[in-house]
């Protein structure tokens, strides 16, 4: 395994080369191009003059699972870590689970004598490199780890293969393989009629989720909830549960005028619409279109206003003071995702107080508990891959090692839970209800919706119906030009 990190530099002259090659007709066989870590094309002589092996040599059986001899192939993966062993600065391993991780790629990279090499991305615009490498021709590595906000785009144009294209079948691709591939976010990357993403989780990746509540059960108690658990069995954790609780332990202690404790901290910004099953974004009759103005969406927005603006139980201050004030006891309910408590290195995990895990409380339309993203990261192909004989079977390997549904509940047990029930919680309601935030479909829907939908009922007074008014012509521009409806 390649562990050191080289960038890509997809420059024009890049698109240039690839292009002139393209234009050059030849009865040769072809070569194989690829974007090299300087910017340069890297090009494999695929002829029949390629050297081949000393047949008195004896060679190692380098089969996958399928047959494919994969021998010698350099298996490149761009954008993300996480499936990759972290170490520390001086190159040893964090601990002891990376190791074990590092140990068991080595072990692939032997047995099927390949190489697995992490690539970084050259610039944070990440569309627009894979749009320069699109022109050309270019693969700019065999996955590509990208943002909903950028595969949606280039899925769009033709840059990538949707997981049931017949190259990918055909070599042996089944993205409904639950042992492979962690389903229940990779089944919100649709769009377009395909799936397009590829996820794992497992005891070395942790699992995507969306918000959750973290709860001082302290303060809960004081306000007359002794256990929050069971409300949420009984479904009886609902919105006028939250905000009676939030506005019995919002107290001004020392009589100064101004709360020391509160009954919310950092919250979900916006995310907490899907609580009452609705959503930014949707379709209607086949189009795209605002569908927070439904009867649902109107009130999952009169709460995001009550919660955040009207019942005056919010600390107004950033995330980081409110995940530190609750962590010292001084608030109430503080939204979450699994990175915010992953870990020593988290505040809330450090908490002072045995805090609780819930999920988001219920809308009176929901009928079940959700677990909403802003985002959807995850793993992609290039339509310009052509090495597809090789990269699916090593991916149906590699797989393997990085997705197992039951060793990734293992990261439960590091401390994040203090208790079984709160790892009940995450695992009955949280992390199986992931659902994605449509209201950041695209760019243009994205920041109208963020920074003025949400923004206007939760920080700046708008009721529902003036956000509505104001945004909702505006919106739908912006998803008629993305989609050309």
């Amino acid at each position: 395994m390649k562990k050191c990190s080289r960038f890509l530099a997809l420059v024009l002259a890049l698109v240039m080369v690839a292009a002139m090659f393209a234009a050059c007709g030849s009865n040769e066989e072809p070569n194989s191009t690829t974007a090299g870590a300087d910017g340069t094309p890297k090009v494999t002589d695929t002829g029949s003059d390629a050297t081949t092996p000393d047949a008195t040599t004896p060679t190692p059986d380098t089969t996958t699972e399928s047959g494919i001899d994969v021998s010698g192939y350099n298996f490149t993966i761009v954008g993300n870590g996480d499936v990759f062993p972290e170490e520390n600065e001086d190159g040893t391993y964090k601990n002891q689970l990376e190791e074990e991780l590092a140990d068991k790629l080595a072990e692939l990279e032997a047995r099927l004598d390949i190489t697995i090499e992490k690539m970084d991305y050259a610039s944070d615009n990440r569309l627009e490199l894979v749009t320069s490498a699109a022109l050309g021709g270019i693969k700019i590595a065999d996955l590509l780890w990208l943002r909903h906000t950028d595969f949606w785009p280039a899925a769009k144009d033709n840059m990538l293969l949707p997981l049931d294209d017949e190259r990918l079948v055909k070599e042996g691709l089944n993205y409904t393989d639950e042992t492979r591939w962690y389903q229940p976010a990779m089944k919100w990357s649709e769009m377009f009629g395909h799936q397009w993403t590829l996820n794992v989780a497992s005891e070395y990746v942790a699992v995507p989720t969306g918000y959750f509540v973290c709860f001082n059960k302290e303060l809960c108690a004081s306000a007359g909830y002794d256990d929050m658990y069971q409300l949420v069995r009984d479904k009886k954790w609902t919105w006028d549960v939250y905000r009676d609780i939030a506005r019995k332990t919002t107290k001004d202690v020392d009589g100064d005028g101004t709360p020391d404790i509160w009954g919310t901290g950092a919250t979900a910004w916006g995310n907490e619409a899907v609580s009452n099953g609705a959503q930014f974004i949707g379709q209607v009759d086949g189009k795209w279109q605002l569908t927070i103005n439904s009867d649902a969406g109107v009130r999952a927005l009169q709460f995001l206003y009550d919660m955040n603006y009207g019942d005056k139980t919010r600390w107004d201050v950033g995330s980081g003071e409110c995940r530190q004030a609750f962590a010292d006891g001084t608030i109430t309910f503080n939204w979450a995702q699994m990175g915010h408590i992953n870990g020593p290195g988290e505040v809330i995990f450090n908490s002072e107080h045995d805090y609780g895990i819930i999920p988001m409380p219920m809308g009176p339309d929901a009928t079940e508990y959700y677990s909403m993203a802003g985002d959807l990261d995850a793993f992609v192909i290039q339509s310009a891959n052509q090495d597809l004989d090789k990269v699916v079977p090593i991916l149906n390997e590699w797989a393997l090692i990085l997705n197992d549904t039951e060793s990734y509940l293992s990261l439960l047990d590091d401390g994040r839970c203090r208790t079984e029930e709160d790892k009940a919680m995450l695992i009955d309601y949280v992390i199986p209800n992931f659902a994605l935030n449509m209201g950041n479909i695209c760019h243009g829907a994205k920041e109208l919706v963020d920074e003025g939908i949400i923004s206007g009922v939760s920080y700046h007074g708008l009721t529902p119906q003036q956000a509505i008014e104001t945004y909702e012509a505006k919106v739908n521009a912006a998803l008629d030009a993305f989609f050309g409806q």
